[in-house]
C-alpha cells in the first residue's frame, strides 16, 4: 500500500491509482495516521505498466497496451482533448470548429533551484508581439508544485507541444494527445525519457534535443542555447525562433 493513498493525496502515484478507481468505494475514507484501520476487499485487482529510458523490444509493452492504460488515464482524470487525431476531428466536427491554432506550454525550471533557463519569460514576451505567431498560444508555467496532479494532467493535455528544461514533471508526458512535439532544451547531454524513440512510437509523438549551440549562431540559423555554466543557459529571439518555427513545421 501507499501511505495517504486512501486519502485525496496529492502524490502522483497516489493520485493516478485514484482516478483509475483502485480504491474503489473507499476512496473518500479518511487517512488514519495510526494506521489501526483495516480495510478488506472481496476482490483487488493490481495491474503494473512499467517503461524505462532503455525501452527498446517491442514485446516490453504493446502500443495496444499502453493505449489502452493511457484511455483510462484520459478518462479518470477528464481530460478536455481525446487522444487521437481521429477522435478530436470528429469531436470538432461536432461542434462546427475546426482544429486551429497551436498551444506551446514552456517550463524553466527556475523553481526547483537546479538546472534552468534563465530568460525563458523574457524571450517567450518578445515572440508574443511577432505577427507569424498570433495564432499561438504561448502558457508558461511557473512551477508545477503549485498545481495538482490532475492541473499538470490537464496543462499537458491541452498542449500541442511541449518545451522544457528536463525533469521529474515530464512524467506527465502521457497525459499528452498523439501527436505532441516534446522539445527539450538545455546543456545537460542525458537523454531523458522521452528521449526514447520507442517510448515516442507508443505515444505517437515526436521528440528533439535543443542543446549548447556549437559556435556563434547570432543569425538564427542554429536551435541552440547558451550555456552560462553547467546549470544556467540562455536563448537568443533568433534561436527561439528557429525552435519554435521548427516544432509548428511538423
Amino acid at each position: 500500500s501507499v501511505k495517504g493513498c486512501v486519502s485525496h493525496s496529492r502524490h502522483p502515484f497516489c493520485e493516478l491509482l485514484h482516478h483509475m478507481a483502485a480504491f474503489w468505494e473507499v476512496q473518500d475514507l479518511p487517512w488514519e495516521s495510526d494506521e489501526n484501520t483495516l480495510y478488506c476487499y472481496k476482490t483487488l485487482y493490481y495491474n503494473q505498466e512499467g517503461y524505462n529510458r532503455n525501452l527498446e523490444h517491442d514485446g516490453h509493452v504493446t502500443k495496444e497496451t499502453f493505449s489502452g492504460l493511457r484511455e483510462i488515464l484520459f478518462n479518470g482524470f477528464g481530460l478536455p482533448r481525446r487522444r487521437t487525431v481521429e477522435d478530436r476531428e470528429e469531436d470538432a466536427k461536432i461542434e462546427g470548429q475546426d482544429l486551429l491554432g497551436t498551444k506551446i506550454i514552456l517550463y524553466d525550471k527556475k523553481s526547483r533551484d537546479e538546472t534552468y533557463w534563465t530568460d525563458m519569460e523574457a524571450v517567450v514576451t518578445q515572440a508574443k508581439s511577432l505577427e507569424k505567431y498570433q495564432d499561438v498560444t504561448f502558457v508558461v508555467v511557473t512551477d508545477f508544485d503549485d498545481l495538482s496532479v490532475a492541473q499538470q494532467a490537464r496543462t499537458f493535455n491541452e498542449a500541442d507541444a511541449v518545451v522544457m528544461v528536463h525533469g521529474q514533471h515530464m512524467a506527465n508526458a502521457i497525459y499528452v494527445v498523439d501527436g505532441t512535439s516534446f522539445v527539450g532544451v538545455g546543456c545537460s547531454e542525458t537523454v531523458p525519457l522521452i528521449g526514447n524513440p520507442r517510448f515516442m512510437e507508443l505515444m505517437d509523438s515526436s521528440y528533439r534535443r535543443v542543446g549548447k549551440c556549437q559556435e556563434d549562431n547570432d543569425d538564427g540559423s542554429e536551435a541552440c542555447v547558451v550555456c552560462q555554466d553547467d546549470n544556467h543557459f540562455t536563448i537568443t529571439l533568433p534561436a527561439f525562433e528557429k525552435m519554435i518555427d521548427d516544432v509548428m513545421a511538423k
